[in-house]
């Protein structure tokens, strides 16, 4: 029997790691075959960032290995499949997945067999079929593979999704779950297909009908999950709450839930034109605490941008009736937005954001900056040529995991500049981005801002490019360092250095995202942040009781490991001003003598554990802002 191993690494999250679905799906559905049945044996999975070394060596006579890859894993299985090479020359080398192209590197290599582009299963089933028989391997479509000393392109053909095999339901899993220590996170993917064909999506060009999967075959891999004890749920559908039958499927989930309490929490990418649906599936997944936030999306608010990257968005006015609804709710929603895409310029990136602020994201706006992705339409070089973009190669380090340092470097190419963008605006479009998420979206300084939009008329943007220019002003505060700290880690990006990841020691090994190294730097000294922050804030008011009645309620809303609440008197009604606006029903500021009650019992006190929970975890939804605040007394009421 021919042995066979695939390679799929993912990184660790904690102590959870993701199910090596893709190449799962692979094993599931060409052991199908009996042919394949007959011929191979299925020896396991490398889902791990393991010591090369050592995992090589553990192989058995390996005839076939598999390489699942993305921009996480790429450079770990080169140096994989050139290990296994040396020790195991006659083994197969199949690399496929998102980050194989017909332009990559691996084809100037003497590691690699085969290359599979595009959709897999079907394609790799027929490789297996064809080594078993020794047959030549022109007659299979959208593969390299190595004659004597070059790659053979075969032909260039539309192949249709398959029908899916459930690596779950074949139990390719189980003895993962049996043996592993580390909490396994799964992918539901109840479609496949993509209507869509946005031009930094790595599934733009493979725009296609989308095939619904069995929904009994769905519901069945929801019952194995929940046996399993799967805590967290990512579905992989492109646009979840496409259909109407999506609701039929969050029901189910939700009914194992109740059963035995898995999975805990379900995550998707939602359609963007199907509101309703979507709200109702959140709404559903909120009450029994299941929901990781819903997705807004925009990624720019700009017609000429969105036509550049041949997307379109929903109307800014629903937009804001969801956000209200959302809110009201209870609902986390976060919206995306992705810096550097061609057209836009730092005055429309700053505009853009003013606009969801004012519809009422002030919760959590994630900004990421554009990457090209080998698949992209975007990494055509006339595309690149047209809207003149450079890019930056830089380390790529996954959010929240644990570095190591005998990790092999991944690398993203991250775009810098644009016809319309030049380098410096692209550095000042990200540390604007991290002022607003990490003061705003975060919290430290949300209820200062609302208020002045609100009573003085002063734009949000406006706000946070006054913070900036006086952190520049104020080098020795904290916003200070800070704007120092975010000037030098961008100026290493643009010299293909560093990463847009940081570790910050005091809370852990974890690394983060920059707007939460930010944050996370301003919290550590909380109280001499507020200090220091009331020079600038004083220039905006003169009502001194007012002031201070702010300065406190502002204080003492945001989730720190320092407190556990308190009691505020007040004069002026702070929590049913914020409380109304949040739901999109803006009343004057009221005088109102009164007390109330903030709690905050639940925020973690351990700096690293306040980090992961209150932060990490809340970082798609504004769980960051302490929501159970009561009146004691209220005079007038």
């Amino acid at each position: 029997m021919k042995k066979i191993y695939m390679v799929q690494p993912n990184s660790q999250y904690g102590n959870s790691i993701y199910f090596p679905y893709a190449a799962g799906s692979l094993i599931a559905y060409s052991f199908e075959d009996e042919k394949i049945k007959s011929e191979y044996e299925f020896k396991g999975f490398i889902y791990k960032k393991s010591d090369i070394e050592q995992t090589v060596s553990s192989l058995q006579t390996p005839f076939l290995i598999g390489f699942s890859c993305y921009v996480w894993n790429y450079e770990y299985n080169k140096a994989f499949a050139k290990k296994v090479k040396e020790i195991y020359p006659e083994c197969i080398i199949v690399f496929g997945g998102h980050q194989v192209s017909r332009e990559s590197d691996i084809l100037q290599s003497d590691y690699v067999d085969f290359c599979i582009f595009g959709e897999g299963e079907e394609v790799f089933r027929q490789i297996l079929l064809l080594l078993a028989d020794g047959k030549n391997a022109d007659s299979i479509p959208n593969i390299a593979y190595r004659s004597e000393s070059d790659f053979v392109f075969t032909a260039v053909q539309k192949i249709g999704i398959p029908e899916r095999v459930s690596p779950y339901l074949k139990g390719y899993f189980d003895e993962l779950v049996e043996k592993e220590e580390l909490e396994f996170s799964a992918i539901l993917e109840t479609n496949r297909g993509c209507p869509n064909k946005c031009a930094f999506c790595d599934w733009g060009n493979e725009k296609a009908r989308v095939k619904n999967y069995d929904i009994d075959m769905v519901k069945a891999e929801i019952d194995w999950m929940s046996e399993h004890e799967i805590e967290y749920c990512y579905c992989a559908d492109a646009n979840f709450g496409l259909f109407e039958r999506d609701e039929e499927i969050i029901e189910y989930l939700i009914e194992k839930h109740n059963v035995n309490g898995y999975p805990q929490k379900f995550q998707a990418t939602y359609s963007k034109n199907n509101s309703e649906t979507v709200f109702r599936i959140n709404k559903r997944l909120n009450d029994v605490g299941m929901s990781k936030g819903a997705t807004l999306s925009f990624q720019s608010l700009h017609q000429h941008v969105l036509d550049n990257i041949y997307r379109t968005n929903m109307p800014l006015s629903s937009f804001h009736k969801l956000m209200s609804l959302y809110n009201k709710n209870g609902i986390g929603a976060y919206s995306e937005v992705i810096l550097g895409l061609p057209g836009e310029t730092y005055e429309s990136f700053r505009d853009g954001i003013e606009q969801l602020l004012e519809c009422g994201q002030h919760m959590s706006i994630n900004f990421f900056n554009c990457e090209i992705l080998v698949n992209s339409i975007m990494s055509d070089k006339v595309y690149m040529e047209k809207y003149e973009i450079e890019y930056a190669v830089t380390e790529q380090h996954q959010y929240h995991v644990v570095p190591r340092n005998n990790d092999i470097t991944e690398f993203s190419r991250i775009v810098v500049a644009t016809s319309t963008l030049s380098k410096e605006m692209w550095v000042k479009s990200n540390i604007f981005s991290v002022f607003i998420r990490a003061f705003h979206n975060l919290g430290l300084l949300q209820c200062i801002a609302i208020y002045l939009y609100y009573e003085k008329g002063i734009k949000y943007t406006d706000f946070y490019s006054d913070l900036i220019d006086w952190s520049i002003d104020n080098k020795n505060s904290i916003c200070g360092k800070i704007y120092d700290w975010l000037e030098e880690k961008y100026g290493q990006v643009l010299n293909n250095s560093g990463s847009l990841t940081c570790v910050e020691p005091d809370y852990g090994e974890l690394t983060w995202p920059l707007d939460e190294g930010a944050f996370l730097k301003a919290v550590r000294y909380y109280d001499d942040f507020y200090k220091e922050i009331r020079q600038f804030l004083e220039k905006y008011f003169n009502d001194h009781v007012l002031f201070a009645d702010l300065m406190n309620y502002q204080k003492e809303i945001v989730k720190n490991p320092y407190s556990k609440g308190s009691e505020l008197t007040l004069d002026y009604d702070f929590y049913k001003f914020f409380s109304d606006i949040y739901e999109n029903s803006y009343h004057p500021l009221e005088f109102r003598s009164h007390t109330i009650k903030i709690d905050s019992s639940s925020t973690p006190e351990n700096l690293p554990e306040y980090a992961k929970k209150v932060v990490w975890f809340g970082r798609k939804g504004g769980q960051n802002i302490i929501t159970d605040i009561s009146y004691i007394e209220s005079n007038g009421n």
